[in-house]
């Protein structure tokens, strides 16, 4: 990015700033054919490779057509143009394309290879509501839908001229109306109609530019062509486009963008932009295709090699000065550390020695390169002077010649890194050093002060240098040796920031003192009240760099992080003015000019910036923050596209839980402070999210419900809420929580209840024949046992002593609160028994098996779950689950009575976890299994 001041043409125009886009910033192709901007804002040009869209932050890209037919590409040129809010783009190779915002894409509107037979040239097309005017080198056609018609053949028709008294058409064979009658023998190559002047503009391809006057019923009443030499003439004339009431700009195929006198033809015409060396070098391609001013005065401008280039008109910032590799026409370092005015010159101190601009002749040059230059002071004989870091003083003549002045080696300084320098009333030369002493040299001699770390000096209304140091401010009289230190502390308090980098008096009443880290001190120095300026008055930043005054009595604050002024109707507030082009920026320590003419310039560590502060003021810009759209993936459908859109204009949205993970795009277009604008957003009650430059909320998994989305559109500068958009979304409940399936739950439910109740009643049918049959059998056989003891109600520490360990105590332990268990376990009938001894028998054997599952004790027992399951609850009334439980737990209490560790207890029943195991046991018996063993001892588990 740069900055020039345009002379000649600049009384036109006025000065530019500049800023390009090419392939770096995101473009598909530098060959720009054209340039359209819609009714958002955007701006879309016209490549080789598609159709591209800017809306100040990010370029996006459109293709037109699939693309597969590779053919089409060779040779292939896209011009744009607009009908009401559409916009249309067509290819020389006959395809004509509509853009659709909701489907953000471009339509196919018409083929003519389709609709003609031979080879399609198709230069330029022009709606109305009659339908599609076409300029073909076959001559011109009228497209109403599918309908063809040609209306003169024989013409190579070039570009077509809307006018409020119908359609012009520009040829080889010259300039025809819409009776298609030849108004103009010579060849057009593009045209314009002035409404404001009643003027058709006409190019050549190789003789120059004519003007047609019309009076007020379309009649040609005058005409005159123009060339400036032979160049000119020669060079095909691409763009016509008004810039204000009295300028014309022309965009010329190779020579770049002239400035014509607009309200009396040709009475002017002046190189304005090129892409060559010098002062009207700014562009980067001479080829100029297009030119469009935007609705902020921008002139946007498309080249054949060169992308897209931007002049925006100075408004607040004037000129931007930066250092360009390898150019001596420009500032010798981007780190501009002091900037003074002599004349007509602009001196900058830069890292790498002094930049000198003549103003008059737009030409730089350079002395004391390798230098580090901090301060310049200019004195009454129209010499600067230039302290340095590391090679004392420099002595700059009228003619940019620089000597050293002053150093440790000629006996003055003792120290040649000078930061600050200063000439009294008297006449004397103060000089401030990093480390050695302060000097001032005069007609009196030298003198030396012990102070250092010195930043800045000036003199008070008294008399008094006032020495701004790392370590407070000094008072120092010329005539005495005695030093005095300057209290600002604000009252009620006595912290201050005493490393002061900047001090200005204020029209002799007042001392405003910056600061790195304190903000600005205002010292009143007749009362000796001060007060203090900081980011809570509204500071960019409380590292303040340098101070001065304009002609309307605002003091200006340069800080690390940007601009900002104080009005003198409002004296404890500070107004950030970063959202000005420009002025966002670092700024260098003591580096402000106030120019002659009333701007100020101003360093920084990325250039130099000149502001007029006529124009700078609280920010007073406007924006429209627009949603564009939702995007759920690869899956979005043009329906789905569609019926999001038309929510989005009632501000709702609805979507289906399968798409609760989106993406919701917007933006908000002001071209000319685009960089100032910036995102913030919440959710419900949510907090309000970080500011952010992405134009996008990546929602993932959105809670189904209504949820409330409040989305700003926020100045950076000074938080001002530019534009609100409220959105309330709804997320769909998921299939498996609508109402239709809580119905289906509940009848599943139901059904549930039912067949369990269903089961209960088969089992105790099944049960009671069962029984029945037992006691019939029973009785059969004297020997039986009573059926009482085989109920299956024993409990089941005493069904299987068989199988228990031999060690088992005779007193098992049971349950608080049940019955204690009888011993009898021939209750059980034969195969009752057996079934259970034998379940049991696989239980110890596999008891240290955590892993062993009801279905592996199925599997031993060769039978299916559900058999086994309802064979031992008929035996045993316990659950398979229950049923091993209790086995490990009955064989853990036999090892904690013979001594044996919880831990080691658990892992030999089967229980991987100690804590696990001690829940059990205790729910079990009633008893931790620490107090269960032998002694009593607690043991930590």
């Amino acid at each position: 990015m740069m900055a020039v001041a345009i002379t000649g043409s600049a009384q036109l125009v006025q000065d530019f700033t500049y800023n390009h886009l090419g392939q770096a910033e995101g473009m598909w192709s530098q060959r720009v054919y054209s340039i359209q901007q819609t009714q958002d804002g955007a701006i879309w040009w016209a490549t080789k490779r598609g159709v591209e869209r800017y809306n100040g932050a990010t370029i996006r890209h459109y293709e037109l057509g699939d693309g597969s037919i590779f053919s089409s590409f060779a040779g292939r040129t896209i011009r744009l143009t607009r009908h009401d809010a559409t916009l249309f783009a067509h290819d020389n190779k006959g395809c004509i394309y509509a853009f659709d915002e909701v489907l953000d894409r471009f339509e196919p509107v018409a083929d003519l290879n389709k609709l003609m037979s031979g080879e399609v040239l198709l230069n330029d097309v022009a709606v109305t509501d009659e339908g599609m005017w076409l300029a073909m080198y076959q001559g011109v056609y009228l497209l109403k839908g599918d309908q063809l018609t040609a209306l003169r053949q024989g013409l190579w028709t070039n570009c077509i001229i809307p006018t409020r008294f119908g359609l012009y058409f520009g040829t080889k064979q010259g300039l025809y109306d819409k009776q298609l009658k030849q108004v103009v023998a010579t060849e057009v190559e593009t045209g314009y109609y002035d409404q404001q002047y009643n003027n058709v503009w006409l190019g050549g391809f190789d003789n120059g530019i004519g003007v047609l006057s019309l009076d007020e019923h379309g009649a040609v009443v005058g005409q005159e062509f123009f060339s400036v030499g032979t160049q000119l003439q020669q060079s095909p004339i691409r763009s016509f486009c008004p810039y204000d009431d009295t300028t014309m700009l022309i965009g010329i195929d190779g020579l770049g963008v002239y400035a014509v006198s607009r309200n009396t033809p040709f009475s002017r015409c002046e190189l304005l932009f090129d892409a060559n060396e010098g002062r009207h070098g700014v562009l980067h391609g001479n080829g100029i295709y297009s030119i469009v001013k935007d609705r902020w005065q921008n002139i946007v401008i498309g080249s054949y090699s060169g992308g897209i280039d931007i002049a925006r008109p100075v408004g607040s910032t004037m000129a931007v000065f930066e250092h360009v590799r390898d150019n001596l026409q420009t500032v010798a370092n981007d780190r501009v550390n002091c900037v003074v005015q002599r004349g007509d010159q602009l001196l900058m101190g830069t890292d790498n020695g002094i930049s000198i601009l003549n103003t008059t002749s737009g030409m730089w040059q350079h002395t004391c390169q390798g230098v580090v230059v901090i301060d310049l002071f200019k004195t009454d004989d129209g010499r600067v002077l230039a302290s340095t870091f590391g090679n004392g003083v420099y002595e700059v003549n009228a003619a940019g010649a620089a000597r050293q002045l002053y150093n440790v080696a000629g006996g003055i300084l003792k120290d040649d890194h000078v930061y600050a320098s200063c000439i009294d009333q008297a006449g004397n030369l103060w000089m401030g050093c990093l480390y050695g002493d302060l000097v001032m040299t005069g007609v009196t001699g030298t003198h030396y002060y012990r102070v250092d770390n010195v930043q800045c000096i000036l003199q008070l209304p008294s008399g008094e240098m006032a020495v701004g140091t790392a370590n407070g401010i000094k008072l120092v009289a010329p005539d005495r040796e005695e030093i005095n230190e300057l209290v600002y502390s604000p009252q009620g308090t006595d912290e201050v920031n005493r490393y002061v980098v900047c001090m200005y008096v204020n029209q002799g009443r007042e001392l405003w003192i910056g600061t790195d880290g304190g903000g600005v001190y205002v010292y009143d120095l007749q009362s000796q009240a001060c007060r203090q300026l900081t980011t809570q008055q509204g500071l960019p930043s409380n590292c303040v760099c340098s101070l001065t005054a304009g002609d309307d009595g605002r003091i200006w604050i340069a800080t690390e992080q940007g601009l900002a002024f104080v009005a003198p109707r409002e004296p404890d507030k500070a107004v950030d003015v970063n959202y000005c082009y420009g002025l966002a920026r670092e700024y260098s320590s003591c580096a402000v000019a106030r120019l002659d003419n009333g701007d100020i310039l101003l360093g920084s560590t990325t250039g130099a910036v000149i502001i007029n502060p006529k124009e700078v003021h609280a920010i007073d810009y406007t924006t429209r923050l627009h949603i564009r759209g939702v995007s759920c993936g690869d899956d979005d459908n043009d329906k789905f596209r569609e019926q999001v859109q038309r929510m989005l204009d009632n501000d709702v949205l609805y979507l289906p839980y399968d798409k609760n993970t989106f993406d919701l795009y917007y933006e908000s277009i002001n071209l000319r402070y685009q960089f100032d604008i910036a995102y913030r957003y919440r959710v419900g009650d949510d907090e309000w999210s970080q500011l952010t430059d992405q134009q996008y909320i990546h929602f993932t998994n959105l809670a189904p419900g209504t949820h409330r989305l409040v989305l700003c559109a926020v100045s950076r500068t000074s938080g001002v809420v530019l534009d609100e958009k409220t959105l309330v979304i709804t997320i769909a409940q998921p299939w498996w929580n609508s109402w239709w399936m809580w119905c289906f739950y509940v009848a599943l439910v139901g059904l549930a209840f039912y067949g369990a109740w269903r089961i209960y009643q088969l089992h105790n049918k099944y049960m009671r024949l069962t029984i029945d049959y037992l006691q019939l059998s029973q009785n059969d056989s004297p020997s039986s046992v009573p059926l009482m003891d085989s109920l299956p109600s024993v409990p089941l520490k005493d069904l299987s002593p068989s199988v228990l360990p031999e060690d088992s105590p005779t007193s098992i332990p049971h349950k608080e609160g049940e019955a204690r268990p009888s011993t009898n376990t021939g209750g059980l009938l034969g195969d009752g028994k057996d079934f259970v001894d034998r379940a049991t028998k696989h239980i110890v054997e596999h008891l240290s098996e955590s892993d062993f599952t009801i279905d592996k004790l199925c599997r031993e027992m060769m039978m299916s779950r559900t058999l086994f399951y309802v064979k031992l609850k008929s035996y045993t009334g316990k659950s398979p689950q229950d049923f091993i439980r209790v086995i490990r737990l009955e064989r853990a209490a036999v090892l904690l009575r013979n001594g044996s560790t919880v831990t080691d207890t658990a892992s030999l029943t089967g229980f991987d976890n100690p804590k696990y195991f001690s829940t059990v046991f205790k729910k079990y018996f009633g008893v931790t299994p620490s107090k269960y063993r032998v002694g009593g001892d607690d043991e930590e588990v």
